[in-house]
């Protein structure tokens, strides 16, 4: 007999088990706890027990499926009008010897009903989408539980998957250019010479978690936290290099170690408009791989588009990134009962 039930502390435990077993086979898993699911996901603000929703049989978890609701709009982080005004499905498994039974279709069933009581009339429920709360980098840089770098989401391999969502009513969005992920070996480079910064009024820094940085960042919205502040989960050990002028950062390249030892994660890569078409994007990519050479890591890995960031992704690609991993986002129209 299995029954459906919202979450509660309680099962938190035998979540956690079927977590590390049913996805132990993904791309960069690593066994989570109760701890770091607790403080990632249960202890956030867009975290609403009723959304994530449990199938139990005889207290073992054999399923589940977190429905994560419009996130709430007081939080910076949230602004991206995609989780702030849709409902996102973030994960959704059922445990290999209880398919083919109706669990799977069930959970996606009653995560369907519990986010048509929060959407606006025309919104819409992804899967697979890249902003989504909880679970991916929003919060926080983090390395998701599996996936990619920044991303769980919906591997163009997950046949499986993707066809039952298909026959549940979702269709793939249709975009210009792909979510990917890149992978390339860190072998012996040379340090880049360094473009005369100082001559456009720049000057560069290297900002890291024992060496902050107390300034602005162009991008940071204002009324945001400044300084690369991350509190939302705690600690985190990044690298910077960066270029400034005064007391603002105008372009920088952002990594982080991954879990996995050895492998470190390319998070953010921006070059100030007003400062391109001289060589400062490609100064700062070497600069960094070289950088993360120094620190003793032999695999990078990132997330990118092909199109959104083509200029970039044409700069992976001559360093020698490869892509190892096609992302796709699945759609369905909310329908209000």
């Amino acid at each position: 007999m299995v029954s459906l039930v919202p979450f509660e502390p309680a099962v938190l435990p035998q979540l956690v088990a079927f977590w590390n077993g049913v996805f132990r086979t993904r791309r960069n898993f690593y066994p989570i706890s109760e701890k770091l699911y607790q403080k990632r996901i249960v202890e956030q603000r867009a975290f609403d027990p009723q959304g994530l929703i449990l199938a139990l049989a005889d207290e073992a978890v054999v399923g589940l499926v977190h429905a994560i609701k419009p996130a709430p709009q007081d939080i910076f982080i949230y602004g991206r009008r995609r989780c702030r005004d849709n409902g996102s499905i973030a994960v959704l498994a059922v445990a290999p010897d209880c398919r083919g039974n109706g669990i799977g279709s069930d959970l996606l069933s009653r995560a369907e009903s519990y986010l048509e009581g929060h959407l606006a009339p025309g919104k819409v429920i992804y899967v697979g989408d890249y902003d989504v709360p909880l679970y991916h980098t929003l919060e926080g840089p983090r390395q998701p539980f599996w996936g990619d770098t920044e991303i769980m989401g919906v591997s163009e391999n997950d046949g499986q998957l993707i066809e039952f969502l298909t026959a549940s009513g979702y269709h793939l969005v249709k975009r210009e250019g792909q979510e990917i992920t890149m992978v390339a070996k860190l072998g012996k480079r040379s340090e880049p010479p360094r473009p005369p910064v100082e001559k456009l009024g720049l000057r560069e820094v290297a900002v890291s978690a024992d060496q902050p940085w107390p300034g602005r960042i162009a991008w940071y919205p204002e009324g945001t936290p400044q300084g690369y502040a991350h509190p939302l989960f705690g600690e985190y050990r990044h690298q910077v290099i960066a270029l400034a002028r005064g007391d603002t950062i105008t372009s920088h390249l952002e990594w982080y170690p991954m879990q996995q030892a050895g492998h470190v994660a390319l998070l953010d890569y921006q070059v100030a408009q007003t400062d391109r078409g001289q060589r400062l994007g490609s100064y700062l990519l070497d600069r960094s791989l070289w950088a993360m050479e120094q620190e003793g890591h032999h695999t990078v890995e990132l997330h990118t588009s092909t199109v959104k960031n083509a200029l970039a992704y044409g700069m992976y690609l001559r360093r020698g990134f490869e892509v190892v991993e096609k992302r796709v986002v699945l759609v369905k129209k909310g329908d209000r009962r």
